[in-house]
């Protein structure tokens, strides 16, 4: 079976691990979306505090009630680490790190190339990895793509890569 199919049925199966990196307002929340669907959901993120927070059941975020997060966390649906081990378990990787302005108005891009640098040093055959992270257009294909390409895995062969851009934009991020 090829890793695309393999894929595709540990997601129709329900089976897939997913791992969130950066668990702030973007990723909390989908972290929390997709432990509520039923998938095994890892968040990872390098605050110890916000680690803590979430494994004690606790939002850090303010549009995301703790009532919401405990349950998951109760269940074992939903953990949260700062050991990008971790990472190497899940089958499916998203992005949700922050991407400031900097003096010239241009996204920050270390929160991504740091995350891409971790996902790398754990990347196997089959992983999915999404960056959501809002940027400018080419940044997944100019910077995540090379970084991943150092593990000396293929994408399109042995993993795939790809980016979510919002209804109505176009090609955010590419």
């Amino acid at each position: 079976m090829s890793t695309a199919l393999a894929f595709e049925s540990l997601v129709a199966q329900c089976q897939a691990r997913v791992a969130v990196v950066g668990l702030g307002y973007v990723g909390l929340p989908l972290a929390i979306e997709v432990a509520e669907e039923g998938f095994e959901t890892v968040g990872f993120d390098v605050s110890a505090a916000t680690v803590a927070h979430v494994n004690g059941g606790t939002s850090h975020v303010k549009d995301v009630a703790s009532s919401r997060l405990a349950p998951l966390i109760e269940s074992g649906l939903l953990r949260a680490t700062s050991d990008p081990e971790a990472l190497a378990d899940c089958d499916a990787i998203l992005v949700c790190v922050p991407t400031p302005l900097n003096k010239v108005k241009d996204p920050d891009l270390s929160f991504v190339v740091a995350a891409s640098k971790a996902i790398r040093d754990v990347l196997r055959p089959g992983h999915l990895v999404v960056l959501e992270s809002t940027t400018f257009p080419g940044t997944t294909r100019e910077v995540v793509l090379p970084l991943l390409a150092e593990s000396g895995l293929e994408v399109g062969t042995d993993f795939f890569v790809c980016h979510v851009a919002l209804p109505g934009s176009t090609r955010s991020g590419e």
